[in-house]
Parts: C-alpha cells; sequence; structure tokens
C-alpha cells in the first residue's frame, strides 16, 4: 500500500484502542472518525467498516485503508443535527442506514430518531457489533442492527430487526438504504416475468437522459446524471443491487421471500441517483411488509461484499 495514500486516510482518525486483525480474524477497536469520537471500527486484516453510533449508521466499508465505496457528507463531518432542526430538514450524512417502507406513508423529511438518532453500541464474544437504535413514538418501531464482518475476505452480514413498540398493530418493510460514493455505474436484475412491462419500473417522471439508463445482458444499468435525479426499482426474485466506482464493485443482497407483499408495487430493490452537488447513489434494500403485533419483531438480512474489478469501466 502506497505510505502516503494510507496516511489521507487516516487522517482524522484518532486511535483509542490499538489492535488489528490477522488474516482470518475480526478485531473491534473505538476511535473518532472524522470528527465522531467513540466510533467502532472492524476489520479483517483485508476490509474495514466504521460505525458511528452519534448518527446511527455504517460511515465507511473499504478495502483495508483503501478508498471509502460509501458516499459521506464532508460538510458534516463530526456534527450531530438536533432532532428538532432534523425533523425540518433532513441532515444527509451520508452512510448507510434503516428506514420504514413504504414512504407514502410518512411524506418527508425522515423521522429523526430514526435516520440519525444516536445508538448504542455492544462488541459481541465473536466480535459483532450489536447496535441499539431508540424507539420512535412517531413510527412506532425501533431498530437494531447486528453486524458481522467474516473473518476472511470481504463479505458482511447485517442483520436488521425491526420492533413494534407501540400498543397496536403496525405493518412496515424494512429499508436499508446505502449510500455509494459517486460510482461510475449501478445495476440490478431485470425481471421480464414480473409485472412491470419494461422488466423495471421507473419512479422519476420526465425519463431519464440520454446514456443514463440501459438494459445490457439481463442487467438494468443506471448511471448518475449530474443535472437530475432518478429511480427506479424492480421486483426480481434475484435481490442485488451493485455499483462500479473505480476498480472496485460493491454488491448489496438479500434473500427474496416469495408471496411476500413488497412496497412500491412489489419492488424489493430500488436504486436512487442524485446529481450535482452531491455526488451519491443509494443501493436500496427492502423487506415485504408485514404486519407487527405489539412487542413483537421484523427480521431483515443483507449482505454486502466487496472486490476490485479486473476491467474497470471506461
Amino acid at each position: 500500500m502506497n505510505l502516503r495514500v494510507h496516511n489521507t486516510l487516516l487522517c482524522g482518525m484518532i486511535f483509542l484502542i490499538c489492535s488489528g486483525a490477522s488474516w482470518g480474524e475480526t478485531a473491534v477497536k473505538q476511535l473518532t472518525y472524522h470528527g465522531w469520537q467513540g466510533a467502532y471500527h472492524i476489520e479483517n486484516g483485508t476490509v474495514e467498516l466504521v460505525y458511528v453510533p452519534q448518527i446511527g449508521r455504517i460511515m465507511r466499508y473499504a478495502y483495508l485503508g483503501g478508498p471509502n465505496m460509501l458516499w459521506e457528507n464532508s460538510l458534516l463531518s463530526g456534527q450531530k443535527i438536533s432532532e428538532e432542526s432534523a425533523a425540518k430538514e433532513w441532515p444527509n450524512y451520508g452512510g448507510d442506514k434503516l428506514w420504514p417502507a413504504p414512504q407514502s406513508r410518512w411524506g418527508w423529511p425522515p423521522d429523526p430518531i430514526l435516520d440519525s438518532g444516536s445508538a448504542k453500541v455492544t462488541i459481541s464474544p465473536d466480535q459483532h457489533l450489536l447496535v441499539t437504535g431508540q424507539a420512535s413514538t412517531k413510527s412506532g418501531v425501533r431498530f437494531t442492527r447486528d453486524i458481522a464482518l467474516d473473518a476472511s475476505g470481504t463479505g458482511v452480514t447485517i442483520k436488521n430487526t425491526m420492533t413494534n413498540t407501540s400498543d397496536k398493530p403496525l405493518e412496515w418493510s424494512v429499508w436499508e438504504i446505502t449510500q455509494v460514493n459517486d460510482p461510475d455505474s449501478t445495476s440490478m436484475p431485470l425481471n421480464t416475468a414480473g409485472h412491470f412491462a419494461q422488466g423495471y419500473h421507473v419512479f422519476s417522471d420526465g425519463g431519464a437522459q440520454p446514456g443514463i439508463l440501459e438494459v445490457v445482458n439481463e442487467e438494468v444499468i443506471l448511471r448518475r446524471s449530474k443535472t437530475q435525479s432518478f429511480k427506479i426499482g424492480g421486483d426480481s426474485p434475484l435481490v442485488w443491487l451493485q455499483a462500479d466506482k473505480g476498480g472496485y464493485h460493491i454488491q448489496v443482497s438479500a434473500a427474496y421471500e416469495a408471496g411476500g407483499n413488497y412496497p412500491d408495487d412489489g419492488c424489493g430493490v430500488e436504486i436512487y441517483t442524485n446529481g450535482d452537488p452531491l455526488k451519491y447513489v443509494e443501493l436500496e434494500l427492502l423487506s415485504p411488509i408485514r404486519t407487527i403485533a405489539p412487542h413483537e419483531s421484523s427480521k431483515f438480512t443483507t449482505y454486502w461484499k466487496l472486490r476490485v474489478r479486473k476491467t474497470p469501466n471506461k
């Protein structure tokens, strides 16, 4: 690894517990990450992940010392916007977090307790990050997450749990939103056997600019436009989303639940692209909408993989 690159990436990080992982094991330590104290860093000698409890989200996923695949809003580094302010205007920190779906049931901005509320983190004996978010009186739920890095390789398993903390049954989907840093392209599976005529669903009005959206080899390819936002979704039983950035490739995926009542007219996967100046794309995985009784839970497990691409996009 280039020493200059390594030092640049570690700028702003103050390590509080100094321990590293050898190949075939994981290690967790706390650090100050871009101004947020007490962040949790987990690595296995190949890849690393950083969780920031002050804002309740994963903020880094990368090869050890390499470029972050997740988008970070540098304008909000180290900050914690108040709940009152966040309820009026969305503080988009970046990274990866959970929302309830469908969005049509709660409008905008997102519930600040669920979107960026602080969380408690404990470390399990097998080096998982066990995250407990706050209960929201607005949405009636609490999110918890079990974030586990494989002992070797690049895999991450995230067990997301939504618990009904209200006194009445609720119907929600668990919605994981992963913001990727200005990828060259993103993709999801085409499903010509589904109920969308094109094999995918277009949310945005006005259509995409030429070259932004295309179908290639049973995949729907979507690139970020600098001037407009755009969103697509799909109902394929192959529940995965991919993004390519430079020489790197990230995939997020989940298991398909046959017969499940997926949000947004059946979408288990969605991609949102944002125009300049905030250069990010969202890879969004959704569980089916389930009826959750008081004090009961709905679970949704997702998987991440990172690899080096042999042939970067041109």
